[in-house]
């Protein structure tokens, strides 16, 4: 079962189709507030979180849910991989360390590559059993 937190509708449905196509279920999120309420009431294998989203951006769901974990559910952990639109550049690369802070696990960028995405799943699977 997956997440997919995104303001962008395409990246969305483009998702929730590949990942349907693999016989997942997946839930989606059009921003971080959604996106943590949903994490809050189910466990995911793993969240795909965009970084660049109004109401409440990935960073800030990703600290609020990571907040809210360590409260309600110590020693469990949701899986979060931090999609966005930017490369890494210089200025990435040093959010990078801010990222992991912020309880981010893996990082990926748009537009998404999908094979790459289920080696994510298979990673953080692997991470977290």
């Amino acid at each position: 079962k997956c997440l997919i937190v995104d303001d962008s509708l395409v990246t969305r449905k483009l998702l929730k189709r590949a990942f349907e196509r693999a016989n997942y279920i997946v839930d989606m999120a059009k921003n971080g507030q959604i996106g943590v309420e949903m994490m809050k009431q189910s466990i995911y294998d793993v969240v795909f979180m965009d970084l660049d989203m109004p109401v409440m951006d990935g960073l800030e769901a990703t600290r609020e849910l990571r907040r809210w974990e360590d409260v309600r559910r110590p020693g469990a952990r949701q899986p979060i991989c931090a999609l966005t639109g930017s490369n890494l550049n210089d200025t990435e690369k040093a959010r990078l360390v801010e990222l992991k802070a912020a309880g981010l696990d893996v990082f990926e960028t748009k537009p998404a590559n999908i094979p790459r995405l289920f080696k994510v799943v298979d990673d953080v699977s692997d991470m977290f059993s």
